[in-house]
Parts: structure tokens; sequence; C-alpha cells
């Protein structure tokens, strides 16, 4: 969508622009915006004064003394209402990604958002070869994008309500160019497939899936290679103290409110004690979001001998659970290589799709 600037040429017009250029930028709001001096233009627009702005339909006149500043803001106002909200998901061609994909169709159709197909592509640098090769590769990878979406939207041909399908090209290192666009504000949460394979460079290291998923601030679902393509009736959240720290409980509710969710929340340890005082606190924060239930069970496993994801996830199984949920913690680098989290071995040995959250904290200005 393209912003147009109405206004005759001079000084005025092209501070506008400067202006909400600045304003878009500041908000991250990523559209193009044009200058338009012609009056014949105005015309055709319907314009009764310059001067003005005009997003899709919608035409933005003020004729006050803060004429601009106003414009500006109510621009930024209507493009933040309208903004489109998209799962991120990255693929790497492979049947893993592929089905990462499907499985982000799949839930985008039932939250009412669109998807973000993204490949990052790393450059290769070859003293002899590396520009004309690095193009071709780029203009490959370009294309097969664009093939997987044409796909997509072929299905949804016949679809009342067809999911919206937007493509990226990106270049850089995976990761962290993963981490980056998820934090784009269109950005919900990141749906990404994994290969599932089990390695001793993997579990000392992490893979991109485990990187992004631990270390991205917004929710990320990670699809092993065997999952069902269906959105989940029955979520199993292993649950600590980081799951009722202020707006992550909230956040995890809001996913399943429109779905008939049923919630499990449970709690791997061998402490009564610990345990009967999470329930309570977790209890009362249900209870402050009850219009968000279906319907929710607490308990507590133990642990014994078995590591936590272990348990969870056979749990899991046993009860036919559709998703696990984890809330990770954030740890430095130095930290990550050596520290065995539970997310870490969750997301190595994942049978079922897996949502990683944070602690969203509440901030003050």
């Amino acid at each position: 969508m393209n912003i147009e600037v109405f206004s005759v040429k001079g000084f005025s017009g092209n501070l506008l622009k400067n202006m909400l250029e600045e304003a878009l930028q500041k908000n991250e709001l990523f559209y193009p915006v044009s200058l338009i001096n012609s009056v014949d233009q105005f015309i055709e627009a319907g314009l009764a004064s310059v001067p003005a702005l005009k997003i899709g339909d919608k035409i933005i006149q003020n004729s006050t003394e803060n004429a601009m500043e106003e414009m500006i803001r109510e621009a930024v106002d209507f493009l933040k209402g309208n903004e489109d909200h998209d799962i991120l998901v990255p693929v790497d061609f492979s049947p893993a990604s592929i089905h990462g994909l499907h499985y982000a169709k799949m839930m985008a159709g039932y939250l009412g958002l669109g998807i973000n197909i993204v490949h990052v592509h790393y450059p290769v640098y070859d003293p002899v070869t590396s520009v004309s090769l690095d193009e071709h590769l780029m203009k490959q990878s370009e294309e097969q994008v664009e093939d997987l979406a044409a796909e997509l939207r072929k299905v949804d041909e016949k679809n009342d309500n067809p999911v919206r399908i937007s493509t990226n090209l990106e270049i850089g290192g995976i990761d962290v160019s993963l981490i980056d666009i998820l934090e784009n504000k269109k950005h919900d949460m990141m749906v990404m497939g994994t290969k599932g394979t089990d390695t001793g460079i993997r579990r000392l290291f992490g893979t991109v899936t485990s990187t992004v998923s631990r270390h991205a601030t917004k929710p990320v679902i990670v699809v092993p290679p065997q999952a069902e393509i269906k959105f989940p009736g029955k979520i199993v959240i292993g649950f600590s103290e980081e799951l009722i720290i202020d707006k992550t409980l909230e956040t995890l509710l809001k996913f399943g409110a429109k779905n008939s969710v049923f919630f499990d929340f449970v709690h791997i340890n061998d402490n009564e004690k610990e345990f009967k005082k999470l329930k309570d606190k977790l209890y009362e924060n249900l209870m402050s979001s009850r219009d968000l239930l279906v319907g929710f069970n607490i308990r507590s496993m133990p642990l014994g001998q078995k590591h936590i994801d272990e348990v969870l996830s056979e749990y899991a199984e046993s009860v036919k659970a559709g998703m696990i949920v984890l809330v990770a913690k954030h740890r430095n680098f130095i930290d990550n290589l050596t520290h065995q989290s539970v997310t870490k071995k969750a997301l190595l040995h994942a049978t079922l799709p897996l949502m990683v959250i944070h602690p969203v904290l509440n901030t003050v200005e």
C-alpha cells in the first residue's frame, strides 16, 4: 500500500513527506510515500484542500494551525489500527520446513492471521566465483519462495476466507536474521519446522530452531516432522513461576481463547509445598481471566529419576494433547553453551508441536 502526499510545489510538501517518513520509521510501519504536486491529480482524488494525505481509500485533511502534526498522527493511528498481522514462517525448502509451513497455514486460518514466508540467504564468499554463484543462488531461492506461496494460494482459491500470504528473501546469518524479522510489529509469532535429528553437535550447540525459539521475545512454535496438522484442542503447559509473571499467562490464554482450547497445567516437582504455592497463585490469575477460558486443569507430577522434558512429553502423549508449551528463561551465550535447560532438551526430542514463550514483563516508560 502506497501513501500519497498531496501538496503544491514547495517547502511544505517536502517537509510533510519527510516528517511522515520519520514517523512511519519510528513506529516500524514500512510503507512507501510519494509526493504529488499535480492539480489535476488533486481534483481526481476529490480533495477539498491541500496539503492532504491519501492511504488507500482514506483521505486525511486538516486545516488547523498544527495541520501537519495532526495529519501525521491520524495517519499513524490509522495504519496501526489496520495493520495486517502475520505468522512468520522460515523455510529452507527441506521437507521438515515445508511441513512447518503447512502447519503454520492451518494455524493462521484458526487465528485470523496471515503468513509471511521467509528464506534467509547466507551469502557465499569465494574470491573467484562468489558474485555470479551468489546471484544465481539468491534468484533460485526467490523463485522457490514464490512457488511455495503460489501453491498455497492455489489451494485457497475456493476458500471464502483465504489466508493472506506474503514472501520475503533476507540476507544474513540465519538465527540472528530470524530474530530481527520476528521483532517486526506485524509478526505475532513464528512457526518453524525442525528435522528432529538428535546428534552430539546439536546437543552441545543447539540448532537454528533451538537458538531462535529460546532467544526470540515472541512465541515460537516448533513443529516436528511427525506432528499432525491439526489445531490443538488440548494444550499441556509445563508451568513454573515464570508463567505467572505479569502478561505471560495472558498471552497464552489469548492464543486459545477463540478456539475452545483446554489447558492442562502441569508442574513437575517432588516438592508439594512449592506446588501448592504456585497452584494458588496460578488459580488466582486464571480466575481474573476467566472470560478467556473454556476449561483447565492444574496438577503436579513427580520428577523421580527422569528429566522434566521426558515426564512432560510422556504425559502430553498419554492425554492425547496436541501441543506442549514451555516458558523459557533468557540466558547469555556462555550460559547457553553449558546449561542443559528444559527448553533445549524438549526441542531436541520434540514429538508434538512445542510452543516456547518468554516472560512478558510490564514496562514503565
